[in-house]
């Protein structure tokens, strides 16, 4: 099994700086610990050794050229941690945007310690998994690069709370209904209709905040069951709380769709969960037909 250690020791061999060499493998032991597919990501160099990367298929989660870091999470958090992002240009084509925090290597130390970059980065290396363009592995383009799952294997890896999945995603759902309807039906017709998982302290979907946004935007305020007001207002944009079901379950191949998902006032939820033997789908069905819309 190839050293990880190694592969940084001989890239930094022809380096001026070699200083450096003990900031990046903790730099790269951090990122190694918080890539939730290790299985499907790889570490190293090209021929050239211009570059050090961890990449997933053909995009790049973490690296380093020259003296530029960057490091690909599921946010624009630059407000909040004090780096520059720009927009991952490969993931324009799909439904969510991810961003590139790009800074100097001179911040690894800052880097390494901003826990809140770790949580978006985490949540970044589980989605490129859903963006067909992005997840392809060309065999000539892996020379000089090593499966992570083989060449890292810590006694415990960091894995994805539903904490911290829950947080991101519901600031997903918020930057989702503040844009346009139009580019959220133009994001959906590209998206993955099947929900990534990971495994943590018990399963997660990783949901598209598009298909949440509009069903809520269908909804309107009126549970879509029980066709009642919502029962109060939401305190960040006034909006009627709604929660959005999956009609088919994930869990059973349902598709993180618009038509598989209605929007239910928390009651008529729990009834949907807890008491599917009187939940009437045909009732959200028969209301669909008499509205035009499935």
């Amino acid at each position: 099994m190839r050293d990880w250690i190694n592969i940084i020791d001989e890239w930094t061999e022809n380096k001026r700086d070699k200083s450096i060499n003990s900031y990046l493998k903790n730099f790269f032991e951090k990122t190694f610990q918080n890539t939730l597919i290790p299985e499907k990501s790889w570490f190293g160099f090209p021929p050239s050794k211009n570059s050090l990367g961890l990449f997933f298929g053909r995009v790049m989660l973490v690296g380093i050229f020259q003296d530029t870091i960057e490091i690909i999470i599921d946010d624009d958090i630059s407000d909040k941690i004090g780096f520059p992002t720009r927009v991952v240009g490969s993931s324009k084509s799909n439904g969510e945007l991810l961003f590139w925090i790009t800074t100097s290597s001179s911040n690894l130390k800052k880097l390494i310690e901003n826990e809140l970059i770790w949580k978006h980065y985490k949540v970044a290396s589980l989605k490129v998994d859903s963006y067909s363009n992005i997840s392809w592995e060309r065999k000539d383009w892996l020379n000089g690069k090593f499966r992570l799952s083989e060449i890292y294997n810590p006694n415990k890896r960091i894995e994805l709370t539903n904490e911290e999945y829950e947080l991101t995603f519901e600031n997903e759902i918020r930057n989702s209904q503040l844009d346009s309807k139009e580019k959220r039906i133009e994001r959906l017709k590209k998206a993955n209709k099947t929900a990534q998982q990971t495994i943590s302290t018990s399963k997660i979907y990783i949901r598209n905040s598009d298909v949440v946004a509009e069903v809520l935007d269908r909804a309107n305020g009126i549970c879509e069951y029980c066709e009642n007001q919502a029962p109060f207002k939401r305190d960040f944009d006034g909006l009627g709380f709604l929660e959005v079901h999956h009609l088919i379950p994930l869990s059973e191949n349902g598709l993180d769709t618009v038509e598989n998902c209605v929007a239910l006032c928390p009651n008529c939820h729990r009834h949907a969960h807890y008491g599917k033997k009187t939940f009437e789908l045909n009732k959200i069905k028969k209301k669909r037909h008499t509205n035009g819309y499935k």
